[in-house]
């Protein structure tokens, strides 16, 4: 499988991982499709880049916490309670997207 259909794949299965729970709590559809896409393209970035000074297995940590924190600032106004999940979900999301980088492609 080529590398960029491989990441789209992986990008797809990150972000039906990060939209069920948001499903389940009937939250916007707009807030999910946006959840969606964040981690689908940051599955993108993350299979074509390579930070530096960081090891294989915190790339992935690193680029999803930077995509994150726009949406973390966009809750310190409503919904405090979300930061925390958002920001851990995108280091597990992040650390796992490294992980099927490493072994998959």
């Amino acid at each position: 499988m080529p590398h960029f259909t491989l990441s789209l794949c992986v990008g797809c299965v990150a972000g039906l991982i990060d939209v069920i729970p948001m499903f389940m709590q009937r939250l916007a559809l707009r807030s999910c499709v946006s959840a969606f896409c964040t981690y689908l393209f940051a599955t993108i970035i993350i299979f074509h880049s390579n930070l530096p000074l960081l090891p294989w297995w915190a790339d992935g940590m690193g680029i999803t916490l930077m995509m994150a924190v726009p949406v973390v600032l966009t809750f310190t106004g409503k919904e405090r309670r979300a930061i925390v999940p958002v920001l851990v979900n995108a280091l597990i999301l992040g650390f796992l997207i490294s992980v099927a980088e490493r072994y998959i492609a």
